[in-house]
């Protein structure tokens, strides 16, 4: 293979700050337009729009509120049913509701209440309501089970297996992991 292929390429847009010539570039969120000037310009044009999704499949269901195709499409917050018509229809297909959780009190703040919410990839961890004057955030299922040590509730799920399972206390002085069988 020839190394050209991996360098950067020109492209025919000028940049509208200093006037060099555009080059694609690669970035963790995809490919951009950059200023072949950079450092002494930071001009950024992105290929396509941050925010678009994308369609995956045309689905035969109605959209209740306008009546035209839903769509199965994928996001920013993963996949998602929504109506063909989109800006016009924002309809969104929810998912069923959950069955009330219990609530845990933020072990960081002691004001707040953790709540479950769902990241940009899809996955479910638990955070502070208070945000963004509380921060503390939890990956992992939580139980209230009173940790041995300091008596704090609750603790998250740090492994199971099919005799015991291994808690580890959220109150950041404790940090006590412990033992339950099943």
């Amino acid at each position: 293979m020839t190394s050209a292929l991996f360098e950067h390429t020109r492209h025919h847009e000028l940049c509208p700050q200093c006037g060099s010539p555009l080059q694609i570039r690669q970035s963790k969120k995809g490919l951009f337009l950059g200023c072949s000037g950079y450092p002494e310009c930071d001009y950024l044009k992105p290929l396509q729009p941050y925010n678009a999704s994308r369609i995956l499949k045309q689905l035969d269901e109605i959209c209740p509120e306008c009546g035209k195709n839903l769509q199965l499409k994928t996001g920013n917050y993963g996949m998602f049913i929504g109506c063909s018509g989109y800006p016009d229809c924002r309809f969104v297909v929810h998912d069923e509701a959950e069955p009330a959780q219990e609530s845990f009190p933020c072990p960081e703040c002691k004001k707040g209440e953790l709540v479950a919410r769902r990241g940009r990839r899809g996955k479910s961890f638990y955070g502070c309501n208070r945000f963004p004057a509380c921060k503390f955030t939890v990956s992992g299922k939580l139980y209230a089970v009173g940790c041995p040590q300091c008596g704090g509730s609750p603790v998250v799920l740090k492994k199971q297996t099919e005799t015991h399972r291994v808690f580890v206390c959220l109150n950041k002085s404790c940090k006590h992991q412990f033992n339950k069988e099943l």
